[in-house]
């Protein structure tokens, strides 16, 4: 069934490597990859990032495929200035993200607002005061500094999903440093929606959510704005899933 977006709507998507290893479903993914897909997975060594390449690849390609009506290797893409990949399918005007952290991956795609998506797996890292400095603006440093050590983990890793996912979605990737951009002084989780102080220039509004999608992992989520978003931004939420895994749900 083919679905269908609204203006200021975001779907999210979400998967996971170890949900087709385990259930031997590894095999199932590779119909949906072109050879040009299979012959660049071959070129890589290890045998775990060939998993989350095939991975990434075919749930890529199915998201899209739901919203084109095309088939999974019948999607083309191309890339943008810096990088950003996109749709090369003149006939399809779908805008869309991918982000894998560790064995999670998600995806976002709208009607034809640019999105950004990362996720992010909250870990243990050595000085992030240190780390901190490249990481968050200059009020933001003040923020963190006066927080307990447990909250300044999850400051830091609440900012920086944030940011990637503004970054992401402007599509100048690493032209842009994280500490030119700022969230102010808001509770990120608690707010769930936060609104960017601009100190990097952007393309019209935007505005940028972010959920604890599990006690490890963050999700964020930004559109920027073609026009406004100033009516309410709508999400759907689905789990790219194996077959035999889908068809026991939906029995």
């Amino acid at each position: 069934m083919e679905l269908s977006l609204k203006k200021n709507q975001i779907d999210i998507w979400q998967t996971s490597v170890s949900l087709f290893q385990s259930n031997n479903a590894i095999d199932e993914l590779t119909g949906l990859l072109t050879d040009e897909d299979i012959a660049h997975i071959e070129l890589i060594r290890r045998y775990s990032e060939k998993q989350v390449k095939i991975v990434s690849r075919a749930f890529l390609r199915a998201v899209l495929a739901k919203y084109t009506g095309q088939s999974p290797k019948s999607i083309q893409f191309a890339r943008g200035l810096h990088g950003k990949p996109k749709l090369a399918n003149a006939d399809m005007q779908f805008e869309f993200n991918l982000s894998h952290s560790d064995d999670l991956l998600a995806c976002a795609v709208s009607l034809d607002q640019p999105v950004g998506i990362d996720v992010e797996r909250i870990r243990y890292k050595r000085n992030l005061k240190h780390l901190g400095k490249s990481v968050f603006s200059p009020s933001e440093q003040c923020e963190f500094e006066q927080l307990s050590e447990q909250h300044q983990e999850l400051y830091f890793f609440d900012r920086w999903t944030l940011k990637e996912s503004l970054i992401k979605a402007t599509g100048k990737g690493l032209t842009t440093k994280l500490s030119k951009v700022s969230f102010g002084k808001r509770d990120a989780i608690a707010s769930f929606s936060v609104s960017g102080q601009q100190l990097v220039e952007v393309s019209g509004e935007y505005g940028s959510w972010l959920w604890p999608i599990s006690t490890e992992h963050r999700l964020a989520v930004t559109m920027l704005a073609r026009a406004s978003i100033a009516e309410p931004v709508t999400f759907r939420s689905f789990n790219f899933l194996p077959k035999r895994v889908a068809a026991s749900a939906a029995a």
